[in-house]
């Protein structure tokens, strides 16, 4: 309902289907993204506009007075202030910010975002010279909702900045801006939700862990209970070690789910190969988050595109991310729908 086909069929965009999910109807071919002139019926993000690169058939995208149009319908961000609004899946809102003279940091959480999850937050100005994630130490209480804080060692006080918003799921979104004259510890934004993500496409369930997608949790004994209607305490809670070029083989039982876990090391990016493996794989990687241990989404693969593999087995590359550098991550083997099983073959590429 966000003005976008993503069903082979169009019927994510079908009034009676918007409606009666509780979701308005977009009017715009592109929802809240620039539509490139023509009949393309091609969309653009903000971070993609004036950055230089051909995004539109007419590279309409890079025309300083459209991308200055666009801008004008930004949302605007204000300290003192909680920015509402509806949410539609894998959508990016953006918004502008100016920390006024005088003030010395800011703090804009996203734990008041209603009933769905998650969500991020990332500062840049223009020219990409400024950037400013949101940070993974400063979590709500319901995990997938994260706290972006900035100082003047950070960004400069009374310019404007673009203040990108990125859902996976569609609802409601608050944004609470907290500024500050004096520090970033000074600001004592909370960090308490009014609820916990239980589930939806993306398949996050941070009440009992994590339920990716096909319905495993491999934090909860009870671990599948997918479309398939199938439920078993078959699971692995003790992670195998991955060590670089040694292939972990072994049995995958119906309905089973195997952990394996490696510790970052180095700036490269690895990648997990299981194309050795005899049946339909799914890969899912979480990172543990330093402070809390609870994972943290990172990637999933079900049948290889990468021309790795030859069938229906999965491989995954893990992008190196300074954020995680020494963390522990974890990859989450299943067989796909809970009903593939055999024999597997997973090795750690660094």
């Amino acid at each position: 309902c966000d003005g976008t086909n993503d069903c082979s069929d169009k019927s994510d965009e079908e009034q009676s289907v918007c409606l009666a999910n509780g979701v308005s109807i977009s009017t715009n071919a592109c929802g809240n993204q620039y539509s490139c002139k023509g009949s393309s019926g091609i969309c653009v993000v903000a971070d993609w506009m004036c950055d230089d690169y051909q995004d539109c058939p007419q590279n309409d995208d890079e025309e300083q007075a459209n991308c200055d149009a666009f801008e004008a319908s930004y949302g605007t961000l204000t300290c003192g202030e909680t920015a509402t609004g509806d949410a539609y899946q894998y959508n990016e809102y953006p918004f502008t910010f100016t920390l006024p003279a005088g003030y010395a940091a800011v703090k804009m959480s996203t734990c008041l975002t209603d009933n769905q999850g998650p969500v991020y937050l990332y500062l840049r100005n223009d020219d990409y010279t400024v950037q400013v994630n949101g940070n993974y130490s400063e979590q709500c209480q319901c995990s997938g909702r994260y706290i972006l804080s900035a100082d003047t060692t950070d960004i400069v006080a009374g310019e404007e900045y673009t203040v990108s918003l990125y859902t996976e799921f569609t609802g409601t979104y608050a944004i609470k801006v907290d500024c500050d004259a004096s520090s970033l510890a000074a600001i004592t934004t909370s960090n308490v939700c009014t609820d916990s993500y239980t589930g939806g496409s993306s398949g996050y369930d941070y009440g009992s862990g994590y339920d990716y997608g096909s319905g495993y949790d491999p934090y909860d004994s009870n671990a599948y209970s997918g479309s398939s209607g199938y439920d078993t305490d078959s699971i692995s809670n003790t992670p195998i070690s991955l060590g670089c070029g040694v292939a972990e083989t072994g049995t995958l039982a119906v309905g089973e789910a195997l952990v394996f876990s490696w510790i970052q090391s180095g700036s490269v990016d690895v990648s997990l190969n299981g194309c050795a493996s005899d049946f339909d794989t799914v890969f899912t990687v979480y990172v543990l988050d330093s402070v809390t241990s609870e994972p943290i989404y990172i990637a999933d693969n079900d049948d290889d595109s990468s021309g790795q593999c030859s069938g229906t087995q999965s491989y995954l590359t893990v992008p190196y991310d300074p954020t995680f550098s020494g963390s522990t991550y974890v990859l989450v083997l299943t067989g796909y729908d809970g009903t593939s099983s055999g024999s597997y073959s997973v090795t750690l590429e660094c």
